[in-house]
């Protein structure tokens, strides 16, 4: 390919190495980890705490590896600063200054490697980004996402098990995640939905197809066998230990050993996986060096821009009025009269760093739960991954529908523990006094609410009872509802 010589003139096309290009991409990364320091702590601490997303450790190394084995062309390129991602990167720091004030950390960590992708893009600019655009899109992996998946993958993972054992002839009865069979009943828990093997196998499927194959279509049917293999193996792996622990009447593969089973068998998957892709791999093709761009100004005017932007991002932030917690939860409700307070919830409802929270419960069984949040606090958030409405790995839900009934809007949940015992659940959330269901819509709600009401607050409040038997907790709620709102307004 044609090269061209850089002039003094011209300053728009630099070389990489060049003094100005590294301290224009230096006070950039310097911007970046001032505004993303805190999202960036939060996404290490979960690949330090989650077996799912350890492998965020590896991808950043893994991308800065994929860059250097192309060192030869990356070192001598000549780059011209681009215009294209800069409405992008506008965009990546609006959905981070949204998911800093909604409290939605996955949003503001996809806002951080986007971030930095954008800022490589803009300065190394169109052709070497899109020679490089793989390196760079791999940094996706780093970000700790895909837990949404779960519940899905529940099902399916419940299916392929009732499916393979009536393969079998082994007599089974499924009722939604619990599957019984003669010797015993098993559910489908968090930990089965293979959630850490269809991540893992992504993140690997998508470096091997990347490596091993030069043409596109290739390298994109290798990745959606690298995403369906896990899924399918996973279903497998489940019905192999619930036929185990059938054919061995409950004495293999009921206890940790399944663990185990698991991740030896998720090992062979890979294996296999790699095994089949090799036969389809393609050469090594040997790439040109990317010729310079054409004249023109840029490489100063438009790194300003992206600090301007990244100094704007910081202003807006440092003006959310954060509520700081000065010590534990103050009362949610004063006295309710046939109610006393209990210490741990009978479902499990776990809600952490709350300005006020109330459990109480009365001789009837019926117990009565509150979290009030405000709309920022400096720890703590009303939607969160430990916040629970019930203890997941005791209870299943076993139906849900939103309701309307007289002088209440809420969210019925009809719960069911591996013993059989059934509890009925109403919730609902309150952001700044409006009443929602849906944790999304409280989220969007919050966001608003810390710009435009600082000082309101936001929370949830639940009632439960024994049995399945909505009718009677609705009359329940009416009955308490008034009296509850009452003693709720006399805290303020």
């Amino acid at each position: 390919m044609n090269t061209q010589q850089v002039t003094d003139s011209d300053i728009s096309i630099l070389k990489l190495t060049d003094s100005r290009i590294l301290i224009t991409f230096s006070l950039l990364i310097i911007a970046w980890l001032f505004v993303y320091k805190d999202t960036l702590l939060s996404m290490e601490a979960i690949w330090s705490r989650s077996d799912t997303f350890a492998h965020g450790y590896f991808i950043l190394p893994i991308s800065l590896w994929l860059l250097w084995r192309d060192k030869g062309n990356l070192l001598k390129s000549t780059v011209k600063a681009s215009w294209l991602p800069l409405p992008l990167l506008v965009i990546s720091l609006f959905i981070g200054l949204f998911s800093y004030a909604a409290d939605i950390d996955v949003l503001g960590q996809l806002s951080a490697v986007t971030s930095l992708i954008f800022i490589l893009w803009m300065l190394i600019g169109d052709k070497l980004a899109w020679r490089y655009k793989f390196p760079l899109a791999y940094l996706l992996f780093a970000v700790p996402m895909g837990e949404s998946l779960i519940p899905w993958l529940q099902d399916v993972t419940a299916w392929f098990t009732v499916y393979f054992l009536k393969i079998n002839g082994i007599p089974v009865y499924v009722d939604g995640l619990y599957i019984q069979i003669p010797t015993g009943m098993f559910e489908v828990a968090v930990a089965c939905s293979g959630i850490r093997y269809l991540i893992a196998s992504a993140a690997v499927g998508a470096l091997y197809a990347y490596l091993t194959y030069q043409k596109a279509h290739k390298q994109i049917i290798f990745f959606i066998f690298a995403l369906t293999l896990p899924i399918l193996a996973n279903g497998i792996r489940a019905y192999g230990i619930v036929a185990i622990a059938y054919y061995s009447d409950m004495e293999y593969a009921t206890g940790a050993d399944h663990l185990v089973y698991g991740w030896l068998f998720f090992g062979l998957i890979i294996m296999l996986m790699f095994w089949l892709g090799g036969f389809f791999a393609d050469k090594p093709i040997v790439k040109d060096y990317i010729s310079v761009y054409e004249g023109g100004k840029g490489n100063t005017v438009i790194p300003l821009i992206g600090l301007i932007l990244f100094i704007s991002s910081h202003l807006v932030m440092n003006g959310v009025k954060v509520k700081t917690l000065t010590g534990p939860p103050k009362e949610a409700f004063s006295f309710i009269d046939g109610f006393k307070k209990q210490d741990y919830s009978i479902i499990g409802t776990t809600f952490l760093d709350a300005l006020f929270r109330s459990q109480i419960i009365n001789s009837e069984g019926i117990e009565v739960f509150r979290a009030v949040y405000a709309q920022k606090q400096n720890k703590g958030e009303l939607i969160s991954w430990n916040n629970k409405l019930f203890d997941t790995e005791r209870w299943s839900i076993t139906s849900a529908s939103n309701i309307d009934f007289n002088s209440f809007n809420g969210r019925l949940l009809n719960l069911r523990d591996l013993s059989g015992k059934e509890r009925t659940v109403i919730y609902w959330y309150e952001v700044a006094g409006e009443v929602l269901t849906s944790k999304i819509k409280v989220k969007l709600m919050q966001s608003l609410k810390v710009y435009s009401a600082p000082d309101s607050t936001s929370e949830l409040m639940m009632f439960s009872m024994q049995g399945n038997n909505k009718e009677a907790l609705f009359v329940q709620v009416n009955r308490l509802l008034m009296v509850i709102n009452n003693k709720k307004r006399e805290l303020y």
